[in-house]
């Protein structure tokens, strides 16, 4: 082994130290203690997958919060759920969206790349733990309603996608000159509709009167 290979960090050691620059705020900060840190080597299709866990401590409900960061370079993927027990989990992108302010913060650096140079794997770590340290107020307190918020904001979301498919749809039952068709597809979001696709509707409807 060369000097340069003895000087250079495995991903082992890479990864445990930038995990525990950026998210020793858990632990110094919140409470929270290490319950498990591993890195398993997978297939070659897989490859290295590193993953580290804090949960809180102190009271029995307190205990049923934790985080974790999971990354597999390999598969481009790099992610940060939070959870608590009975209540299950939200990614930091869903806790952004819905406490934070602004974009949420991009990477700045290849994840596979980052898995070979540790500064760029740590640049990356503390670019979600600080997303956490600014949105995570009411995850740390421990507020039951930040669960029910993000659910409720997951329906909304779910129903702005049906409505968008739906939307979509209409247009091409609008170029096929279904108008039956388009008419009993918006008819029920009718309330709903911005200006162009009303016009569409309102088009068809004259048109099935016409017949």
């Amino acid at each position: 082994m060369s000097e340069d290979d003895a000087a250079t960090p495995s991903f082992e050691e890479s990864f445990a130290a930038a995990e525990q620059a950026a998210f020793r705020f858990l632990v110094d900060e919140h409470g929270f203690e290490l319950a498990e840190r591993q890195v398993a080597r997978g297939d070659a299709q897989r490859g290295v997958i590193g993953r580290v866990r804090y949960r809180a401590q102190a009271s029995p409900q307190d205990a049923a919060r934790a985080v974790e960061l999971t990354l597999a370079p390999l598969q481009l993927q790099l992610d940060l759920q939070l959870s608590k027990a009975t209540r299950g989990t939200c990614a930091i992108e869903e806790l952004h969206a819905l406490e934070g302010k602004g974009p949420f913060p991009g990477r700045e650096h290849g994840l596979y790349d980052a898995m070979h140079n540790p500064a760029e794997l740590a640049a990356e770590f503390h670019r979600l733990a600080g997303v956490l340290r600014a949105c995570g107020a009411r995850f740390f307190e421990d507020d039951g309603y930040l669960w029910d918020d993000l659910a409720a904001r997951r329906v909304h979301r779910a129903a702005d996608e049906e409505i968008r498919r739906t939307l979509a749809l209409s247009q091409e039952l609008f170029r096929a000159k279904e108008w039956q068709r388009l008419v009993e597809l918006l008819k029920p979001i009718e309330s709903r509709l911005g200006t162009r696709a009303s016009a569409r509707l309102a088009y068809a409807k004259r048109k099935v009167r016409e017949r």
